[in-house]
Parts: C-alpha cells; sequence; structure tokens
C-alpha cells in the first residue's frame, strides 16, 4: 500500500508539473519585451526561483539581527538589574548605617570579649 500511495503522489506531481510546463497562457516581459517560445516557462521559473532565494536570504538576515537585539536587550536588562540591586543595598546601607550604629558598638563588644576569651583559653591550655 505504502509503494502505491508512493507512486500516485508521484504520477499527481508529475502531471501537475506537466500541466505547467504546457501551459500555453503564460506570459513572460524581460526588458519591456515579450519572451515567447518553448524556454518561456524556464525562464520564469529561474526568475520566480531566484526572487524565492533573495528572500530567504532577507528572512535569514532579519532572524540573525533580530536574534542578536534580543540577546542583548537581555544582556542589559540583566546588568541592569544586578547594578540596581548592588545600588539599591549601597542606599539602604547608607540610609540605615547611623540607626544600625548603637547595635554595632555592642556586636563588636561582644566579639572583642569573646575572641579575648578564646586566645585566653589557648595560651593557658598551651603553659599546662
Amino acid at each position: 500500500m505504502k509503494k502505491i500511495l508512493a507512486f500516485a503522489l508521484i504520477l499527481v506531481l508529475a502531471c501537475l508539473f506537466l500541466d505547467k510546463i504546457g501551459a500555453g497562457d503564460m506570459h513572460m516581459h524581460f526588458n519591456g519585451d515579450d519572451v515567447d517560445g518553448p524556454l518561456e516557462w524556464l525562464f520564469g521559473l529561474v526568475f520566480a526561483s531566484g526572487g524565492l532565494l533573495i528572500a530567504l536570504l532577507a528572512l535569514l538576515c532579519a532572524a540573525v539581527v533580530a536574534g542578536v537585539v534580543v540577546a542583548s536587550v537581555g544582556l542589559f536588562m540583566v546588568a541592569g538589574i544586578v547594578i540596581g540591586g548592588g545600588v539599591l543595598v549601597l542606599v539602604l546601607l547608607a540610609c540605615s548605617a547611623p540607626v544600625l550604629l548603637p547595635l554595632l558598638v555592642i556586636v563588636a563588644m561582644v566579639w572583642l570579649l569573646s575572641s579575648r576569651s578564646r586566645s585566653q583559653a589557648r595560651a593557658r591550655q598551651s603553659g599546662l
């Protein structure tokens, strides 16, 4: 069944192709002159495929440019978020520094006392 389907498809496509080749109503104008004769369809096919190739090349270039633009915009957005977040943290620290100064003094005293007691404990252990 698959072979018959493939053969029927090829036969239908060949009939359509031969119908287009033998079409007598095709007219092509080249430099203002009407091109006629048996190769008229060949010239039309070549020029039409050339236009399609140019369109394909234009779409490919547009896709590359769009990809580069989207990637660079995303990169700038991430950099903006990182820089903006860093600036925000610095602004918050600068605003809260006067408020947190008494707490910082208490933390510094506790840290100093705990480091002193640890150093004295090491000195006692090494002396024994």
